[in-house]
């Protein structure tokens, strides 16, 4: 920088750009050198070389190989599973996530499918449809319903039944494949007060037996013997007719 006196930033840059072009148009000190100068090298050998810049922003992408796709062809990323198409399970793939997409390739990194990527808790799993097989298809259409609806069901008997119901989706290989099991554990509370079916629901979380075949068992014996919190003493109750010991001394 030259001796002088500035009293802007605009000042500092516009004599940092004289001083620049400057050095980019002098000469090498090698007088064999081809490239000249500076900008002259540029011009000739590097501008026509030069590719267009992307039209989009540079994206962080993370990159996860599978050795080979599971039976039940959801790749998992970040707590949440993205579906590829069913006749792919054995095989190599590429899952690439950026913050707003998953894209998913072969091991030649050909583009399989793409998925918008998942923030929220639940579903954890995000199909295609297309991805399924049949019979899972047809499973899916015949249980309208997905994961997040039988949880929205079950806060209506409280918290364990959350915890309950979230551990049976959480328990099976493909989500769907619990979709009756919860049906029928919430479809059995509907006779009995809540506080019994919640009761019921953290039974089988503290045996940690959490199935609908526990939960229906759970239930009976509470209905059947009464609850804990139903305030029973063990005590007989007191009445007129019941003979005490005095009575046979």
């Amino acid at each position: 920088m030259k001796e002088g006196t500035y009293t802007s930033l605009d000042s500092i840059n516009q004599e940092t750009k004289k001083i620049i072009a400057d050095i980019n148009q002098r000469d090498f000190q090698d007088r064999k050198d081809i490239r000249r100068s500076r900008t002259y090298a540029f011009e000739t050998y590097d501008k026509p070389r030069m590719s267009p810049l992307p039209q989009g922003r540079f994206t962080v992408c993370d990159y996860k190989f599978f050795l080979r796709v599971p039976d039940n062809y959801h790749l998992e990323y970040d707590g949440h599973y993205y579906s590829v198409l069913y006749t792919r399970h054995g095989k190599p793939a590429m899952l690439k996530a950026t913050m707003g997409e998953i894209r998913i390739c072969d091991e030649n990194n050909r583009l399989i499918c793409t998925h918008a990527r998942s923030y929220k808790a639940f579903p954890r799993y995000i199909t295609d449809d297309t991805h399924m097989p049949p019979e899972h298809r047809y499973y899916k259409e015949l249980n309208a319903h997905d994961g997040a609806y039988y949880r929205r069901w079950a806060s209506v008997y409280g918290e364990p039944m959350v915890t309950l119901v979230d551990r049976v989706l959480r328990s099976a290989r493909h989500e769907e494949q619990a979709y009756n099991s919860c049906k029928g554990i919430l479809h059995l509370c509907q006779d009995v007060p809540r506080h019994i079916a919640a009761e019921a629901a953290q039974t089988c979380i503290n045996a940690s037996a959490c199935k609908y075949t526990y939960f229906k068992k759970a239930l009976s014996t509470l209905v059947n013997y009464g609850s804990k919190g139903s305030g029973a003493s063990g005590k007989l109750p007191e009445h007129e007719n019941i003979r005490g010991r005095d009575c046979y001394q």
